[in-house]
């Protein structure tokens, strides 16, 4: 089997589609192509249904991690 660079792969994952979104956002300023998986997994609660992923090509995987590493530490400077 042929090793495909630009297979989807998952991020992260946050608890509310906006918060992934934002990242998307960010991602896409750097010029990392990115989009919203939609919902998985199931968080037992009946009021939310699971989380929201955050998905990249393989290629731009380590390249979008240090683009996520900059959002999160930009939205939280204090670490937490």
């Amino acid at each position: 089997m042929t090793h495909d660079p630009n297979r989807p792969v998952v991020l992260t994952d946050y608890l509310t589609d906006i918060e992934a979104r934002l990242l998307i956002g960010y991602l896409e300023e750097l010029g990392i192509p990115a989009f919203h998986s939609g919902v998985g997994g199931s968080t037992g609660w009946p009021d939310a249904a699971g989380y929201a992923q955050v998905v990249v090509r393989e290629s731009d995987y380590d390249q979008a991690k240090r683009g996520m590493d900059e959002f999160v530490a930009y939205r939280h400077p204090d670490g937490a």
